[in-house]
């Protein structure tokens, strides 16, 4: 599991992060969580993979793929609020799930190895934001190029006002 989220944590650190979770298993297919649940837990995938769907109308649009090592419900688990989407196994998969009381209970008794599982999840989160500055700019900038390919239309229909 070399990922991001586990980067700051030493082999030992990570066995005494796991030994906290209680690890579950998922069927293909089977929701792990709902949006706008609310619950507090964090996921890590074992084994097996998980995607991250919201709804849009009838679509399901397609937010994130989560592989070995990956960590998911993170926003709820700081936050505690709502979950923000919907989190489906793709295929049957083994999570480990640390509950925010068994967080907190971590924190007492291995602060340093806690203190350091945050800084992981600070650096997941910042690339999650990254990655959502990005698809915000890609957006904005369809949106005028659709507005000038628009305005374009409207007047190639319609005539320069010079002509009228």
């Amino acid at each position: 599991m070399g990922n991001l989220f586990f980067s700051v944590l030493k082999p030992q650190e990570k066995e005494t992060f796991f030994e906290g979770c209680e690890e579950i298993e998922v069927a293909d297919e089977e929701t792990i969580v709902k949006k706008d649940e609310v619950s507090t837990d964090l996921y890590v995938v074992k084994s097996g993979s998980a995607k991250a769907v919201d709804e849009w109308d009838e679509d399901k649009v397609p937010l994130a793929i989560f592989k070995e090592g990956d960590v998911f419900g993170e926003m709820s688990f700081i936050y505690e609020g709502p979950r923000s989407a919907t989190v489906v196994a793709s295929e049957d998969s083994v999570l480990y799930k640390m509950s925010k009381e068994r967080f907190v209970q971590f924190m007492v008794e291995e602060p340093f190895v806690a203190a350091r599982f945050l800084y992981g999840l600070c650096k997941v989160l910042i690339q999650r934001l990254k990655f959502v500055d990005e698809a915000f700019t890609t957006v904005a900038v369809m949106n005028r190029e659709l507005k000038d390919k628009a305005e374009r239309l409207k007047q190639s229909m319609l005539g320069s006002p010079e002509e009228g």
